[in-house]
């Protein structure tokens, strides 16, 4: 059988934290459902979550996202914020990799639960699903996307064109972000991913989901919020933790599915997981819904 190469990307302090940890499950749920040649992109050095990914059969591919140099320039003058260079990496996929013509893109917070059945299915540049809700096309979710690589590899230089030019600008550098960036240069040439490969947990449980994908709450987020450890006054995180907050019966579900479906591949991980999901049942009966604005869902990014 034909595997999929499925890429990953993390910076050094990303591998540390949380993210670090939703990559080591999302490998892990990797080797549950097979099917999957797993490669990590990573920038800065290395430590002992690259010796436990070599260990799981990652191959570990040292990397820098296209036009670093005009990034770091515009942080030095105060426009630019990269937040995570894990994030940027993707960019760099199709110049890596020129052996394949179809590559799986996804960010750490994700879970396979079957292996990917898409290799008959050849996007123009590549496919991508919504993010809020799965029916809401209008611009999409980057933290999936399968990839057409000789395609994005022809279009990468107009795309390094493009970021440089908005990095270069005051005004669209202070917003610029990876995500936005894809959206807006591949605008009505991009298509359409089953949302099945990019379920988040706030949609309810679907058992045809193939990933799922911690996007907003994280686990520690979650963790922290059934340990009462939340900051609800601060917008960000109050919007974060409404997606949880709202949907907690959900994520319960999700959890403990996943726990029991892990127990053979990593046990201490698979109690980790059903520990989460036991707090989220003793938070749901102790803890009343709170109100919560959830029009930030509603967001479009184009006006069609």
């Amino acid at each position: 059988m034909t595997l999929l190469r499925w890429y990953f990307a993390i910076d050094s302090p990303g591998s540390t934290g949380p993210v670090g940890d939703h990559a080591r499950l999302a490998v892990l749920s990797a080797r549950m459902v097979g099917g999957l040649d797993p490669f990590m992109l990573y920038h800065g050095a290395e430590g002992e979550f690259c010796a436990w990914m070599r260990a799981q059969g990652v191959t570990i591919i040292h990397a820098e996202p296209p036009a670093l140099d005009a990034m770091n320039a515009a942080h030095a003058a105060g426009h630019f914020t990269a937040h995570s260079m894990g994030h940027w990496l993707r960019l760099a996929i199709p110049h890596i990799d020129h052996d394949a013509a179809l590559a799986l893109y996804t960010d750490c917070d994700v879970v396979f639960l079957r292996s990917p059945r898409v290799s008959q299915f050849t996007p123009t540049f590549f496919a991508a699903a919504p993010e809020f809700a799965p029916d809401r096309w209008n611009y999409f979710n980057s933290g999936v996307m399968l990839l057409n690589l000789p395609a994005m590899r022809a279009s990468a230089p107009a795309l390094e064109n493009y970021l440089r030019a908005h990095l270069a600008d005051p005004a669209l550098g202070a917003t610029l972000d990876d995500q936005t960036l894809l959206n807006a240069a591949y605008r009505n040439h991009w298509d359409r991913l089953n949302p099945l490969y990019n379920w988040k947990p706030y949609w309810g449980f679907a058992p045809d989901a193939a990933l799922l994908h911690f996007h907003g709450p994280k686990l520690a987020v979650i963790d922290a919020i059934c340990a009462d450890q939340w900051d609800w006054n601060d917008k960000v995180a109050a919007s974060i933790g409404a997606l949880f907050d709202a949907n907690r019966t959900s994520y319960q579900i999700w959890l403990s599915q996943l726990g029991d479906q892990l127990q053979t591949i990593d046990f201490p991980t698979a109690l980790s997981l059903q520990a989460t999901a036991s707090a989220i049942a003793t938070y749901a009966r102790t803890t009343p819904p709170r109100a919560h604005d959830l029009g930030f869902t509603e967001f479009r990014m184009f006006p069609d």
